[in-house]
């Protein structure tokens, strides 16, 4: 194989690249670039007969990369990151000095039980610094975190992609909660009692059964579902208003029931508890900001 002379090799064509991988397409990569299309679409050219690949292939929306520029990505991001991190060390990063905005892609149950002790850390630390959180799904994350729409995103963590780093913060577990007053409050309960009363459902996602729908079938048991909704911040006053019960994240539950009246117990049922933990892309590693962020966050979730 003949080996690349980096003497004569173009890096500004390695920051093309990167912002075409993210944006998978060839205008909104020039806007972010501040190049006209011809000037990206030229970059292109380049970089395409320099490692002898199309690298990217037009489709409906934009461009796909080609397996080659996939592998190409992966290999480049950490050394990008560490470029970048390099780089910046001339000027030590002092919070106090920070201004700068951040997006954290999250629910409503993050915006409750993490970001109003983060942003109090922020004000006190880094009161220049803004921070915006946006709603995501689990489908749209990667692709948001790549195009920089948004920089960090907390939520359940399940099997990460290659392309992000997973960083766990907390355990959280369920826990039922009702009306104060309610009948399933009282005494002994069973599986089949409590699924029995009718139920409310979280489901960010839109999903039509959640993780105690897949404990009661195990059981050979089913709930009627009277209600769906998106958000946990309404589940409580719904609750506190109606006969309806409900499976709700044992941290948002308590921060809620001293406001909605209403009371929580233990599940009669085996629903494992999962891990809440941030993510980010690799090529945002090298990031100093993000990395101070990144442990505020950190230190918050783990004084409870």
């Amino acid at each position: 194989m003949k080996e690349m002379n980096l003497a004569r090799f173009d890096l500004n064509l390695l920051v093309v690249f990167e912002v075409l991988m993210q944006e998978r397409h060839v205008g909104r990569a020039g806007d972010r670039l501040h190049l006209t299309q011809p000037a990206v679409s030229h970059a292109l050219r380049r970089l395409r007969g320099l490692v002898n690949d199309p690298l990217f292939v037009k489709h409906a929306r934009g461009i796909r990369p080609t397996p080659r520029a996939e592998c190409l990505a992966s290999s480049l991001a950490p050394v990008l990151a560490s470029l970048r991190g390099s780089l910046s060390r001339g000027d030590e990063f002092t919070p106090a000095a920070a201004t700068r905005s951040v997006v954290i892609g999250a629910s409503d149950y993050i915006e409750l039980v993490l970001i109003p002790s983060v942003m109090a850390r922020l004000r006190r630390q880094a009161p220049s610094l803004d921070l915006g959180v946006k709603a995501i799904t689990r489908a749209s994350v990667t692709a948001e975190l790549r195009r920089r729409e948004i920089d960090l995103a907390i939520g359940p963590l399940s099997a990460s992609p290659d392309a992000v780093q997973a960083t766990p913060l907390f355990t959280e577990r369920f826990v039922l909660v009702a009306r104060k007053g309610h009948p399933v409050l009282k005494g002994s309960l069973t599986a089949k009692r409590f699924a029995a009363y009718p139920h409310l459902l979280v489901s960010p996602q839109g999903d039509s059964s959640g993780v105690v729908d897949q404990a009661l079938r195990e059981l050979g048991l089913r709930r009627r579902t009277a209600l769906t909704v998106a958000h946990f911040l309404c589940a409580p006053w719904i609750i506190a208003d109606t006969d309806l019960v409900t499976a709700l994240p044992e941290r948002i539950a308590r921060r809620l029931l001293g406001a909605a009246a209403c009371g929580m117990r233990e599940l009669p049922l085996k629903i494992p508890s999962y891990t809440v933990g941030l993510v980010q892309s690799k090529d945002s590693l090298g990031d100093p900001l993000l990395s101070w962020l990144t442990t505020v966050i950190r230190e918050v979730a783990a004084d409870g």
